[in-house]
């Protein structure tokens, strides 16, 4: 009877352990694709929407508790993905676990504002309402929530062959080149694309378009990659690391 009863306990305590649910969730101060944090106002938009679904919300800047120092796997990750056109903004907000799978995609929000904060504002509430009650059913594998857990953050297999062994996940001064049909993507660890580059007829020249807000000239000179692009009228040139 004895022998029955601890079966049954350790039963019950092994299917609650398997039923729990994720309970935070990191944003990031600055989406990739913009030069500011919280550009218009829309990092705190996502963070307050996962509040509002009942989560325990912090920046990656954040100071983090010491449960979730010791296993990152106890969050939820969030990213953005913008995909952009001349006309039409569209945004898409990914789910990720730790190790950096995508659990859920959001519907794409699109706006045709011709100001970029409306248009961001617009596509950012309507991606994220898509969402409402769907993250709350994700429930954390057993194995990742043991403090103990070792956490292996995989790379995505499309970066396995651009970035070296031993190279920190997140490393905002190197970008990875992924070929594309009329030139490049440049990608970040995470990856995000952080630049978009098409060819030109010229060698080690490339028209360059990062996120909505730049768009210029990518090239080579005297051994390093550049960014030229006009802000408020005023040129600026940025040293860009790279990997081709």
């Amino acid at each position: 009877m004895k022998r029955l009863l601890l079966i049954a306990t350790l039963f019950v305590s092994f299917f609650s352990i398997a039923k729990e649910k994720y309970k935070y969730v990191i944003v990031p101060e600055q989406f990739s694709f913009f030069k500011e944090s919280n550009q218009y106002n829309l990092n705190a938009l996502t963070k307050s929407f996962f509040e509002t679904e009942g989560f325990t919300v912090f920046y990656d800047t954040d100071t983090l508790p010491d449960e979730l120092l010791k296993n990152r796997c106890l969050a939820l990750y969030v990213t953005a993905v913008v995909n952009k056109s001349m006309f039409v903004t569209k945004v898409a907000i990914n789910i990720r676990d730790c190790r950096n799978e995508v659990l859920l995609v959001s519907e794409e929000g699109s706006s045709r504002e011709k100001s970029y904060e409306k248009a961001y504002n617009q596509s950012f509430r309507t991606a994220l309402t898509s969402l409402k009650g769907k993250i709350n059913s994700f429930e954390m594998p057993a194995n990742d929530k043991s403090s103990d857990t070792e956490i292996i953050i995989e790379k995505p297999s499309v970066l396995e062959d651009l970035i070296p062994t031993g190279t920190e996940l997140g490393n905002k001064n190197i970008l990875y080149a992924l070929p594309t049909d009329t030139g490049y993507k440049l990608v970040n660890a995470v990856p995000n694309v952080i630049f978009e580059l098409n060819r030109t007829t010229i060698p080690d020249l490339y028209l360059a378009e990062r996120g909505m807000m730049d768009a210029g000239i990518f090239y080579k000179k005297e051994g390093v990659w550049n960014y030229e692009f006009y802000k408020k009228g005023k040129l600026v040139i940025e040293k860009v690391e790279v990997k081709f």
